[in-house]
């Protein structure tokens, strides 16, 4: 996070007004309920060949980061947004911590952390890779982009193009990124073969285990981290981003990870992240889809703090998406203030 922002929040917490907003925050609670939203905790480089884009904290600012919450913020659980979706009261400066996706370094990394401070917090898992052991399909991506030496990438499928590898492959990689974001009813298994052909790397099937067992929780951590008192929700089955998908493939993804979740952990399952994150207000289809399929709350990427004052919907609780480039002022500022938030892209 760079430009007017960075310096109009330093600026303010050069002056002690951040501290000045979090101490009154402690003191006077404000009708805000704060949701943050990591993947990985990790040092820079940790991702390797894979995404670097899901690195959302090191370890140093993850500790940092939870310090400040314990100090100004009520940190609460599923079952406690659950319950105020029914009726209950919040507890004064709600706040919930999150994890997306399934990655080894929640339960190496993250869980220790976690455990110092003292602090409970929710894993939403997309079932299938966990399950069967494969690559995430945007690790798949980056792995294919950062490894390939060719020097365009002809893509056929779903539109024909040739996008520009060497220096440009970051951009490449965002665009393919979101294809898959963005495409409806896109056949994923015939994109990402696609992309293979196209940048001439293959991913040899005892390779891609090896990666995936070093980087990926296993069923097993899941339970454990359960064990220890966390909260764990559903990030759909395959991570496909719901308004890409038709009636039948809401169904498996909603219905499916949630089977997966309770068949696996035989904890009750009625909460969701979506994949991306886009709030679903709009869709009605999708809400539907979630009751339907046994969800009490969903849990979107759009940025800031939801009000408490009037309940928010129960489909488009908001949460704020972390990165490793954001600055400990901007971390104290938007926490003070969750308008100074920004959307990730």
């Amino acid at each position: 996070m760079k430009g007017k922002r960075e310096l109009l929040v330093s600026a303010f917490d050069r002056l002690g007004a951040v501290s000045a907003l979090l101490g009154v925050r402690r003191k006077l609670p404000l009708p805000w309920l704060t949701v943050l939203c990591y993947h990985r905790v990790g040092e820079p480089g940790a991702a390797g060949d894979l995404d670097d884009g899901v690195l959302d904290a090191t370890p140093a600012q993850f500790d940092s980061q939870l310090a400040l919450l314990r100090e100004h913020f009520e940190l609460i659980g599923l079952d406690d947004l659950v319950a105020y979706f029914r009726g209950a009261p919040l507890p004064p400066n709600p706040a919930l911590v999150t994890f997306d996706d399934g990655y080894l370094d929640n339960f190496t990394t993250a869980l220790p952390i976690l455990r110092r401070h003292g602090v409970r917090a929710t894993f939403f898992l997309a079932t299938h890779y966990l399950t069967e052991r494969r690559l995430f399909w945007w690790d798949r991506i980056a792995l294919l982009i950062k490894r390939s030496v060719v020097e365009s990438l002809a893509i056929e499928y779903p539109f024909r193009e040739s996008l520009p590898m060497g220096e440009a492959r970051g951009e490449t990689l965002g665009r393919l990124l979101s294809t898959v974001k963005l495409t409806p009813r896109l056949d994923l298994a015939r994109f990402l073969d696609g992309i293979a052909r196209a940048a001439d790397v293959s991913i040899d099937p005892v390779e891609e285990r090896s990666i995936v067992d070093r980087f990926l929780l296993d069923w097993d951590q899941v339970r454990a981290l359960a064990a220890e008192g966390h909260d764990l929700g559903s990030h759909t089955r395959h991570h496909r981003i719901l308004q890409t998908l038709d009636a039948r493939g809401l169904e498996e993804e909603l219905a499916g990870s949630r089977r997966d979740l309770e068949e696996r952990t035989d904890r009750s399952i009625t909460t969701i992240a979506y994949p991306t994150g886009f709030p679903i207000m709009g869709s009605p289809e999708i809400r539907r889809a979630l009751a339907a399929a046994g969800y009490e709350v969903g849990f979107t990427a759009h940025t800031g703090a939801s009000s408490t004052l009037v309940p928010p919907a129960r489909f488009d609780v908001r949460r704020i998406s972390m990165d490793q480039a954001y600055s400990d002022a901007y971390v104290r500022s938007f926490l003070a203030f969750p308008a100074l938030a920004r959307t990730r892209g």
